[in-house]
């Protein structure tokens, strides 16, 4: 489809800059995503009507009086790239408006991106570039593969890093840090989700795991066996299948799984696993058995394909997400505005994209540190030592649609909101994502994990644990 392929194009086109925010790339010897020399990319953005021509080393050091730089962690030389539509939308929709409203401190804020090339050290040298550069503060968008890397930096060097990959016990015990911020969906809590709900609600008695590697992923599997038997001791996990992006053997383990008939799937690893698993489930009749349940992501390239196909289970997939972004009802004035400038960002509107996981992460950063700013100006303090603006993070409390929202410093340093689990439906208002219906709320109290907990598993783990002293 014509949506399909534009898709990488302009993400990686729009990555290089967005003239709304003053958005550019940054990080030595980087070049334009899409194959192009950095001057070529700038000169391409400059054709399509933004203007930005400086790099943003030059920019950030020529306007540093007047700008509040923030440095981004985003894949730009990798596939992983096609995804970034999502977090430029999110991105410039918030700082967008900050700006219009006279910015932070008197300053506009301006985005700074830097690739991390798919390597943990790579990772931490980017990290100290933008450290470097005067940025404030950095974020890290780039998956939890390497997120442990980056903590460990943050840890390292004192200086504040925005999380937003999902969290898992490798970051928030292994590799914890006052100065990592952990912004997305927290592994261990969305198994807490699914298993109030599938063994407490459901009454569910055994489930099958079919997914990827990685750290967040194996977390989910092991807390949904966990927490799933603290309601009913029998509750098990019948078998567990493993799967790469390449695995031949995929139909294989779907048949199997379905002769299996459990009463759950717990599915992990989206885009093309996540394609092919309900092609195969869909092949092999695993849904008139049970359901498969995985983080929802309502508005994803995982699940582009299967909508465009007319192959997506409305009704069979259910999960944990964090914002019904198709019900106002749900949502205060400032997220509907989110919501409403996000959708008319260019990316968004070329690509129809609509805010959801990353996005929502992405809102809650900026209004986290719009109020720490601000607590260090009404306090006379300055923001720009990392120390200062750090502790003004830890500090921040506050309520809106979603919750109770604060840091858990000295636990895991989560960030709290509501989440939400649903099951998947088709809206003929929303055709090109996916929405949810049957919706239940979930308040941080219940679903993460409390500190003794953290404690106890940190222990069996031989994680350090004199911070839970």
């Amino acid at each position: 489809m014509k949506r399909s392929r534009q898709i990488l194009g302009l993400a990686l086109a729009a990555c290089m800059s967005l003239s709304v925010i003053g958005c550019s790339s940054g990080s030595a010897g980087t070049s334009g995503t899409s194959g192009q020399t950095q001057a070529q990319a700038q000169e391409t953005a400059a054709e399509a009507g933004n203007g930005q021509q400086e790099t943003g080393q030059a920019k950030a050091e020529a306007g540093s009086e007047d700008e509040m730089v923030i440095g981004i962690i985003c894949n730009m030389s990798s596939t992983h790239a096609a995804t970034n539509g999502w977090l430029i939308a999110a991105w410039d929709a918030a700082v967008k408006r900050i700006n219009e409203n006279g910015g932070l401190d008197g300053k506009m804020i301006r985005c700074q991106l830097y690739d991390p090339e798919s390597d943990a050290s790579t990772v931490k040298q980017r990290l100290t570039d933008i450290k470097n550069s005067g940025a404030v503060c950095a974020i890290y968008t780039s998956g939890d593969a390497l997120a442990p890397s980056a903590a460990e930096w943050a840890s390292q060097n004192k200086f504040p890093v925005f999380l937003i990959s999902n969290t898992s016990t490798q970051i928030t015990l292994g590799n914890y840090s006052d100065y990592a911020f952990n912004m997305g969906k927290n592994a261990w809590g969305f198994a807490k989700i699914l298993a109030l709900h599938c063994v407490g609600t459901e009454g569910m008695k055994n489930f099958c795991f079919v997914g990827t590697d990685g750290a967040a992923t194996i977390d989910a599997e092991k807390f949904l066996i966990y927490e799933g038997q603290k309601i009913n001791p029998d509750f098990e996990m019948l078998a567990s299948f493993r799967i790469n992006f390449n695995d031949t053997e995929f139909s294989n383990i779907i048949s199997s799984v379905a002769g299996m008939k459990p009463d759950m799937v717990l599915q992990q690893g989206g885009g093309p696993n996540f394609v092919s698993f309900c092609q195969q489930a869909s092949m092999f009749d695993l849904f008139s058995s049970c359901g498969v349940y995985n983080d929802l992501v309502t508005d994803s390239s995982t699940n582009q394909p299967l909508i465009a196909a007319e192959e997506f289970p409305y009704g069979q997939t259910h999960g944990v997400f964090t914002m019904p972004f198709w019900d106002e009802t749900m949502m205060d004035e400032e997220l509907i505005q989110f919501c409403k400038d996000y959708r008319e960002t260019d990316v968004a509107k070329e690509n129809g994209y609509f805010p959801s996981d990353n996005g929502l992460a992405i809102y809650n950063i900026f209004n986290v540190l719009k109020q720490a700013v601000e607590s260090c100006a009404s306090a006379g303090t300055d923001y720009r030592d990392s120390q200062v603006l750090t502790e003004a993070i830890s500090a921040v409390k506050y309520s809106d649609c979603n919750g109770d929202h604060y840091f858990r410093t000295g636990v895991d340093n989560q960030f709290v909101t509501n989440l939400y689990y649903g099951t998947s439906k088709f809206d003929e208002n929303y055709p090109e994502v996916v929405v949810c219906e049957n919706i239940e709320t979930f308040s941080g109290d219940e679903y993460l994990p409390s500190a003794d907990e953290m404690k106890a598993w940190a222990q069996t783990q031989g994680y350090d644990v004199s911070r839970f002293q």
